[in-house]
């Protein structure tokens, strides 16, 4: 009796693992210009090169969509500017319906951008340009107000580019650290793909003036279990030295599956440094990959960059078999709970085989990293038998039901 109770103890404790995902709103920081891009829809090599980059776009559900887009965002004392490189393998088949100005135009292939200069909600600023040029502006969602603003766009062979400078007007150029809300979003209708760098949020966050720090980072592609890389560039914008944390998180549907990373590096005044960011995929099922890069100055770490949750799912080996193992808990808990002359002659060793089958699959669980996906599955299924099986046991060792 002690015995079994003991292993019960165990598997419960095993089995009772709780989820605590944590993720904040995206951001980018955006550097003052010392020289204003030209708005033609053509990316120069230098104009854009001072601007801040804004993280990977996500789908709104997490996942990542198949046509990337790369966007930037600087400013100077007349106006932000914002440009992006919108990839397409078909770019002659954009659809473009909208022909009038603030017309359906972001149901076409298009680039909306939303502005909340206060951060609170209030007299937020949409402006939006499909890939023909055609224009759509509104202020809290009324297109009869009109904003002070240029586009233009240029369509090439892998894709689309558009460049935006939206003028600050009267009030003038924003104090340096303001925290503005922002949202790049992109449509592809073709792909049914609705993008966007803040993901499941309604908004990131701009720190106008911040980190003269530029992070590029690509979009994670097919994670797998174990070891994974994110290559990213990071350029010291500034002509002084400067001290860089860049922090990856993974959240998965368990405590078990959660990672978390540190690196700190210096880069000299102007320094360019290619590096991959690794991180760890431990548990299956759906998870998500976030990454901040921090300056630091002084006593403060200020984020230069803050990606959306970047999702994935893989196959559920690790929760599979959690929910086998708790159901074979309570074969063992029906089994202990039964009088000793009451229990059939073969049940212990029946339990002992359930619990012999969890510990092999378990070890197989713990080569998945190099493992094919169809093996993994193969696993999947034959967790899901354990379980039913240990349910099976359960039921047979419950006592009948009082009538």
């Amino acid at each position: 009796m002690r015995r079994v109770l003991l292993v019960v103890g165990v598997l419960v404790a095993a089995t009772a693992i709780s989820y605590g995902a944590l993720s904040s709103p995206a951001a980018v920081s955006c550097p003052r210009l010392t020289t204003a891009p030209t708005i033609d829809g053509t990316l120069g090599t230098n104009e854009w090169a001072g601007a801040g980059a804004a993280g990977p776009f996500v789908l709104r559900d997490g996942g990542m969509p198949a046509l990337v887009t790369q966007a930037w965002v600087g400013y100077d004392a007349r106006a932000l500017y914002l440009g992006a490189r919108l990839a397409d393998p078909m770019p002659l088949g954009v659809q473009c319906a909208a022909t009038l100005r603030d017309g359906a135009v972001m149901a076409d292939d298009s680039l909306a951008v939303v502005l909340d200069p206060k951060n609170d909600g209030v007299g937020i600023i949409e402006l939006a340009v499909n890939a023909a040029g055609v224009e759509y502006d509104a202020v809290d969602g009324d297109a009869s107000k009109s904003a002070t603003w240029q586009s233009a766009i240029k369509v090439g062979e892998d894709g689309w580019t558009v460049e935006i400078a939206w003028e600050f007007g009267a009030a003038g150029a924003p104090s340096t650290a303001e925290s503005w809300g922002l949202n790049l979003r992109r449509n592809a209708p073709r792909a049914a793909e609705r993008s966007s760098m803040a993901g499941e949020m309604p908004r990131a966050t701009m720190l106008v003036g911040g980190p003269a720090l530029r992070c590029e980072l690509q979009p994670i592609d097919g994670p797998w279990y174990g070891e994974n890389g994110i290559p990213a560039r990071l350029i010291n914008l500034s002509n002084t030295q400067q001290t860089v944390k860049v922090n990856t998180r993974v959240t998965a549907p368990t405590r078990r599956g959660h990672f978390f990373e540190v690196t700190k590096l210096t880069l000299a005044a102007g320094e360019a440094r290619d590096l991959n960011v690794r991180y760890l995929v431990q548990r299956g099922g759906r998870g998500g990959v976030e990454v901040s890069v921090q300056a630091i100055e002084g006593t403060e770490a200020v984020t230069a960059l803050r990606t959306a949750t970047m999702g994935f799912e893989l196959p559920a080996l690790g929760e599979e078999l959690d929910e086998a193992l708790g159901r074979i808990a309570d074969a063992y808990v029906a089994y202990s709970m039964l009088a000793e002359d009451a229990r059939p002659f073969d049940g212990a060793s029946r339990l002992d085989m359930l619990l012999a089958r969890w510990r092999y699959l378990d070890s197989q669980q713990q080569r998945k990293a190099s493992s094919a996906p169809d093996v993994i599955m193969a696993l999947v299924t034959r967790a899901r038998t354990l379980a039913d099986d240990a349910t099976l046991l359960a039921a047979e060792l419950a006592p009948p039901a009082e009538e």
